[in-house]
């Protein structure tokens, strides 16, 4: 194609996923156009339109064109699990932030956290890459989310750093008592917005990605409570959670009570979306 009519087809697909895209729309059509020349070896033109099309119906990207940006690395995604969010993005960034200090604190320090429900493998893959000294422990129940983080971390070269037999419990590995962090992506969403108010994530994604229980913090509260045991004294929790959740959050780690310091970091406009938390118990007075 020459270049003009590259940049025909680059506006023409950037108009069609404007609607969900929004001021990121030329930037997702420069991705989709180059992802559809990669991919077809054929008509690279119709391919980029048809993934347009499934674009504008709400598929994330990455589900769109087989691959996602989390954190400045690309990772492989599939239609069998959530495909990482740039909100997801927040709780990486503490993540990140805590593991380097670590790494810089004592040079021969390993820095061990584990992943858990780690999906696509993002926060696992983000951390091993950035700082090569952590050791990642990934965990997940699903068979999907298993093949795609092995997939991602041997994409990424990471084999022994970021490990873990993906469908077995934690409890009884020896993993008690020495991690630095637990984090994890945890579903959120109450089950009946899933029927009403989001029921168009369920279209392009499995609902155990965002089936929270009744009221959205079944999974949180367990997190909450189990994660302690795998952590050092002074270890840190690090979670996301949905807008308008921070006071419901907050009340259940008051109700726990096993955190001496909580903090709530928040997204681009403000909005707590992410929990970090510091285990041991909590300050008098608080």
């Amino acid at each position: 194609m020459q270049p003009t009519e590259l940049e025909q087809l680059k506006a023409r697909i950037a108009a069609l996923v404007a609607p969900v895209a929004g001021a990121l729309a030329e930037e997702e059509a420069g991705r989709i156009l180059a992802a559809a020349r990669t991919e077809a070896s054929g008509d690279a033109p119709a391919l980029a339109l048809e993934w347009a099309g499934r674009r504008a119906q709400g598929a994330p990207l990455g589900l769109v064109i087989g691959r996602q940006r989390f954190l400045g690395i690309d990772l492989l995604a599939a239609s069998d699990v959530l495909a990482p969010r740039e909100e997801t993005e927040v709780v990486g960034h503490e993540v990140l932030a805590i593991v380097q200090a670590l790494a810089d604190q004592a040079p021969d320090r390993e820095p061990r956290l584990i992943d858990m429900g780690c999906g696509s493998g993002n926060l696992a893959c983000a951390v091993a890459v950035a700082v090569p000294r952590a050791r990642v422990w990934a965990s997940d129940l699903t068979a999907a989310c298993a093949e795609l983080t092995r997939r991602n971390v041997a994409l990424h070269a990471l084999q022994g750093r970021v490990q873990g037999d993906l469908f077995a419990p934690l409890a009884g590995q020896g993993l008690e008592a020495s991690m630095d962090l637990v984090v994890m992506n945890p579903p959120y969403i109450p089950s009946s917005s899933l029927e009403k108010t989001h029921a168009n994530l369920l279209e392009h994604e499995p609902r155990e990605a965002f089936d929270g229980g009744p009221y959205g913090i079944s999974i949180l509260t367990r997190l909450m409570n189990e994660a302690p045991p795998f952590l050092k004294p002074g270890g840190h929790l690090l979670f996301e959670f949905g807008r308008g959740q921070a006071r419901i959050v907050q009340t259940l780690l008051d109700r726990i009570g096993r955190y001496s310091a909580i903090r709530f970091a928040q997204d681009a406009q403000g909005e707590p979306r992410a929990a970090v938390l510091t285990v041991g118990p909590p300050a008098a007075g608080r």
